[in-house]
């Protein structure tokens, strides 16, 4: 927290122990919060110096800086990002699962991704205020990784009722070869 003084104007005051007139200033006071215990961080400079001591999986994580909008989204498919980045789309899954369960992005309503504001932002106060509401209200990378695991599953007992499907039709449709050729 810090203190922000301000004059907003003068006043007469008598001495006592002088008694004389003395003109002294009103001043007024102002608390406000302000980021502290930060480091200010080139971001452009520091990953152009960092990335060629790095992994592709680190590489990823600096793509994805670099190409957020100003609202912490990152506003690309799997696919997207791994032509793009010219990193493998196994690598590019990889990452994003373990960026989603650390909490470092989230998947958005709008099926791309916003960047955890309390971990990276750039910008006010306010618009930080705002993406991190936004943040909350994005389900958490864990859940996300349960719910297509479930939706795997779900096709995979499609994918059996199906083929069961062909196999009874193939059933039914020799059946009534059979009963035609007696009828016959």
């Amino acid at each position: 927290m810090r203190k922000k003084n301000k004059v907003i104007g003068t006043t007469s005051y008598i001495n006592r122990e002088t008694g004389e007139i003395e003109e002294m200033q009103i001043v007024e006071s102002e608390v406000y919060e302000k980021d502290s215990n930060f480091h200010k961080l080139f971001l452009q400079s520091f990953i152009s110096a960092l990335e060629p001591l790095t992994n592709k999986k680190i590489s990823l994580c600096f793509w994805i800086i670099k190409n957020m909008n100003r609202d912490n989204l990152l506003l690309y498919s799997y696919r997207q990002i791994s032509d793009k980045s010219g990193i493998s789309y196994g690598t590019v899954t990889d990452t994003m699962k373990i960026l989603l369960k650390n909490d470092f992005l989230r998947r958005h309503s709008s099926g791309y991704y916003i960047i955890n504001p309390s971990i990276l932002f750039k910008g006010t106060y306010q618009r930080r205020s705002i993406a991190l509401s936004k943040y909350y209200e994005c389900e958490k990378g864990e859940t996300l990784h349960s719910e297509e695991k479930r939706l795997q599953d779900i096709q995979k007992t499609i994918a059996k009722l199906q083929r069961q499907e062909k196999r009874i039709q193939k059933g039914l449709d020799l059946a009534k070869s059979f009963e035609e050729n007696d009828n016959a």
